[in-house]
């Protein structure tokens, strides 16, 4: 057997495995949206050994399966032999009561003791009162129109742009939840109406899975600024998706291996490509063999469509392997790109180095399909994340260098290239392209959040005319500052973004772009 068929039996007996019976009670639950705070907050806790590691890293997961992310670091939090100083221990109190509050439902649901929102206890159908989420940007462009990276999609036009949405969604007894969020996006010379996201979930409690198929965003990957396989650059995918909730262990003698979580998904894509109707299937398995390391590894295949022979489920076994196609070629019928990545959490550094409180390396490499079945041209990614730099809570760093060679998202015979609606799915820079970001956080729970984020790329590395672009990012988040003055349930953000490209689309010309903009989130 070859070793790329050995890894795709691996990965299928894995997979397999979600469906065992378990011990923990399982229950149907939405989809924490992408950008959700709760995901930083996990990961900060996980950096100072108060919280599990091992599901950081894809996202989203659905609201139960944070319940129980959440429940591991009240559990951590308890037994832990805390040694912060007093001001550490308020802050790192105050993010595990925000995710208590939050997550207050779930929690009660999977019998955790928290205070309950009914006198009754948990309960089994839930109405959940919409929100409703307002994007309004007024953009100063150079470059005529201008896609925001990993925005779903959205494309800014010269002058005024508007985005709405509202989320709906409710859980019926303990197997079954929906959601569903119809937005509508504006500017000067385009007007769009469609269902942004929605879902409809099943889960039976004796298992520990989730059957899931609508419309959502992924993220497979440790990065903060891109990933190589699945971002939320584009459109959110129509998919079917099936996932283990809490992470699994291997039986019998290998259960002291290690934890798993795995994931698998199977889309199709649009109408209006060079090969109409793509079908897109990827998988992904994380393994975290202790409490601070964590390795992922991912695959995505995209085959089929209008005018390319279809695949028999033997021939789409052997398509699913790690085998790749040769470029080139003109007979293929798939295309392959995998990826795998490496999570180092470093717990408590400053008991050695005090510069911070916690850390977090990771890197990502990926190939894709070249000629001969040998990759060549990889990806990388390189990336650190430090928590309370300088001891001060609340003030964090992430840095992150990324670098895409010339095949990257192409293919010889799918030449829409890797694309949901004309934009990148996996990373926003692209191929033949490399970038620098890094972001400094400064994040006080009872108040405020500020962060600047700071980007320098260089794109078409072939070419003659190099594209360079830099890149600055201010936030400005006053949602818990709003309580002080009793308005409740109402997250605010106010941002600006500033472009300084040079040799744009690889000519001669330059171009600088202003976006300024307000996000406006409130629950009813």
């Amino acid at each position: 057997m070859r070793i790329a068929q050995y890894f795709s039996a691996i990965a299928f007996f894995l997979i397999s495995i979600i469906g065992a019976a378990s011990i923990l009670e399982a229950h149907p639950s939405i989809d924490v949206p992408l950008r959700h705070w709760s995901y930083d907050a996990i990961e900060k806790l996980a950096m100072l050994n108060l919280c599990d590691i091992s599901d950081i890293g894809a996202r989203p997961v659905s609201r139960i399966k944070m319940a129980y992310i959440i429940k591991s670091a009240i559990e951590k939090s308890r037994e832990c032999d805390i040694d912060f100083d007093w001001q550490e221990q308020e802050y790192l109190e105050t993010i595990l009561y925000n995710l208590i509050d939050e997550f207050r439902e779930e929690l009660v649901t999977i019998g955790v003791d928290v205070a309950s929102i009914s006198d009754d206890g948990p309960r089994k159908y839930i109405f959940a009162k919409p929100e409703v989420k307002i994007e309004k940007f007024y953009a100063r462009l150079d470059s005529d129109t201008r896609v925001l990276d990993n925005k779903d999609g959205w494309k800014l036009s010269d002058g005024f742009n508007l985005r709405a949405k509202a989320n709906f969604w409710a859980n019926f007894a303990n197997f079954f939840a929906t959601s569903i969020s119809p937005g509508i996006r504006y500017s000067n010379d385009n007007t769009d109406v469609d269902i942004e996201e929605g879902l409809i979930r099943m889960a039976h409690p004796s298992f520990n899975m989730e059957l899931s198929l609508g419309r959502t965003p992924m993220w497979w990957g440790p990065g903060f600024h891109g990933a190589l396989l699945l971002t939320d650059n584009a459109f959110p995918l129509d998919a079917l998706r099936w996932n283990n909730i809490h992470p699994f262990r291997l039986p019998s003698i290998f259960r002291k291996m290690g934890r798993f979580n795995a994931q698998f998904f199977l889309s199709r894509l649009e109408k209006n490509r060079t090969i109409p109707h793509a079908w897109l299937n990827g998988w992904r398995i994380d393994y975290t063999p202790c409490s601070f390391l964590k390795f992922g590894f991912g695959h995505v295949l995209m085959f089929g469509g209008k005018g390319v022979k279809r695949l028999g489920f033997a021939n789409f076994w052997s398509s699913a392997s790690l085998v790749f196609s040769a470029a080139g070629g003109g007979t293929e019928t798939e295309n392959h790109i995998i990826s795998g990545d490496i999570q180092l959490f470093i717990k408590r550094i400053d008991r050695f180095l005090p510069i911070a409180t916690g850390a977090k390396l990771y890197t990502e490499w990926g190939a894709e399909d070249e000629a001969g079945n040998v990759p060549v041209d990889l990806a990388s990614i390189f990336g650190a994340y430090l928590t309370d730099i300088f001891k001060i809570p609340g003030f964090d760093v992430k840095i992150e260098f990324a670098k895409l060679n010339r095949i990257w998202y192409e293919h010889f015979t799918y030449r829409s290239g890797y694309t949901h609606r004309g934009v990148l799915i996996g990373h926003p820079l692209g191929k033949d392209s490399e970038e620098i970001a890094g972001t400094a956080i400064f994040n006080f729970p009872k108040e405020y959040k500020l962060s600047t984020t700071f980007a320098h790329q260089r794109r078409g590395l072939q070419q003659s005319n190099i594209e360079r672009v830099n890149k600055l990012r201010i936030e400005f988040n006053a949602n818990d500052a709003l309580k002080l003055y009793n308005i409740q349930n109402v997250e605010v953000e106010v941002f600006y973004e500033y472009e300084d490209i040079a040799n744009f689309n690889n000519t001669s010309t330059n171009a600088r772009n202003h976006i300024l903009g307000v996000e406006v989130k409130k629950r009813f």
